[in-house]
C-alpha cells in the first residue's frame, strides 16, 4: 500500500487513465475484471486521495511534455511539404501550405507586416506636422 491507501491495482489504473482517460480500458489494463469494474473506477474517481495522486500523475507528465518551438517549427515544415507536394493537378492544397507559412513565420518572429502596417511614422508624431507635405 501507498502512504494514500493506494493498492497496485488503483496506481495502474490511475496511470494509464491519466494516459488514455479512457476509464473502461484502463480498468481493463489495471486487472479489474468486468462486472466490477465500473463499481471500482466511480470508487477510485470519488476519493480525494486518488484523485490528488491523479492530479500527481498528470503534473509529472506535462512537466516532461515539453513542446519546444522547434518542434513547432519541424510540424509546420512537414505540413508544408505535404501541401506543396505537386501531383497531376497542380499543388495539393496550397490554401494549406500558405497557412503553414504564416504560422512558420510567426514562430520565427518574421511576420511582422502588421506591425510595420500599423505603426506611424515618426513625422505623424510631431503634432502640427503634415508627412505629406515633406
Amino acid at each position: 500500500m501507498d502512504k494514500d491507501n493506494i493498492n497496485i491495482n488503483q496506481k495502474k489504473f490511475l496511470e494509464n487513465y491519466a494516459r488514455t482517460l479512457d476509464a473502461e480500458h484502463s480498468a481493463h489494463l489495471a486487472g479489474y475484471k468486468n462486472k466490477n469494474s465500473v463499481t471500482n473506477v466511480k470508487k477510485i474517481l470519488d476519493d480525494p486521495k486518488k484523485i490528488n495522486f491523479l492530479n500527481k500523475i498528470i503534473k509529472q507528465s506535462a512537466q516532461k511534455l515539453e513542446i519546444t518551438k522547434a518542434f513547432v517549427v519541424q510540424k509546420y515544415l512537414k505540413i508544408i511539404e505535404y501541401a506543396f507536394f505537386e501531383d497531376e493537378n497542380g499543388l495539393k492544397e496550397p490554401q494549406l501550405a500558405l497557412r503553414a507559412l504564416d504560422g512558420l513565420c510567426k514562430q520565427l518572429g518574421g511576420n511582422r507586416h502588421e506591425e510595420l502596417k500599423n505603426k506611424k511614422s515618426i513625422f505623424e508624431n510631431i503634432e502640427g506636422l503634415d508627412p505629406d507635405k515633406i
